[in-house]
């Protein structure tokens, strides 16, 4: 729930006290004046962390909101999260805020979606607000010798943000009447029997809840299983936030 009344936010705060870790800010980069990397420090040595889990911050006292780290170690108690600051809500302005020396309360890790390990050949699918995933699945990709392939549709002055990831990855344009379509077009001269082969392609997408709903459709058609498919909306039109 990403927004609740003060009391119920204080409540849920000491009955998930276990999954609740006090990190300090202890680093900001602006990769774009709307791109913030923020470095968080504390003792996270108790999380059980996988490329692609959520975490979750408190940031107002009434609403919540989930972001996915593009680094994290719990060992050595760091997580990193690059923030996309597009001014539309409390979790953007909550980013913005942000400086060194901050102490604010982490909860999670966790979700739905997991980096899949025994699959040689990833693709993530997603947006402007999956930046930090898709930092993250590139170096674990890296780590294990495995194929990524990452498509993100972004707004055309976006378009170089595409390079922050690293390796060579698709960027498309975002239509807001069409979710998703360029996307498609893209995909459309793929070959969809390799990625339904004997090992068979981990699929992730993520970003906007509509394009999501069209590029999953578009993949089922294509003789892609239902299996192979892990989604994570992190943004739905006319909804405050996920």
């Amino acid at each position: 729930m990403p927004r609740m009344p003060k009391w119920m936010a204080d409540a849920s705060e000491k009955f998930f006290g276990k999954y609740v870790h006090p990190v300090k800010v202890t680093g900001i980069t602006f990769l774009h004046k709307d791109l913030k990397k923020v470095r968080f420090e504390g003792d996270l040595s108790d999380t059980d962390f996988t490329p692609g889990n959520v975490i979750e911050f408190r940031v107002n006292d009434r609403d919540f909101r989930h972001y996915t780290p593009s680094f994290y170690h719990s060992e050595e108690g760091v997580c990193e999260v690059v923030f996309f600051l597009h001014g539309k809500g409390p979790g953007s302005l909550w980013a913005e805020n942000l400086k060194e020396g901050d102490t604010v309360k982490l909860l999670g890790p966790g979700g739905k979606l997991n980096y899949n390990k025994s699959s040689s050949t990833h693709f993530l699918f997603g947006d402007e607000a999956s930046l930090g995933m898709a930092m993250c699945l590139q170096k674990t990709a890296e780590l294990y010798g495995q194929q990524l392939r990452i498509l993100l549709e972004m707004e055309s002055h976006h378009e170089i943000w595409i390079n922050l990831i690293g390796g060579k990855h698709v960027y498309v344009e975002q239509s807001v009447q069409y979710p998703a379509q360029y996307a498609i077009e893209s995909l459309k001269k793929t070959d969809f029997e390799l990625w339904s082969s004997d090992h068979p392609t981990a699929i992730y997408l993520t970003g906007r809840a509509k394009s999501i709903q069209q590029l999953r459709r578009f993949l089922l058609s294509k003789g892609v299983s239902k299996k192979q498919i892990q989604t994570e909306p992190y943004w739905a039109d006319g909804k405050r936030g996920l």
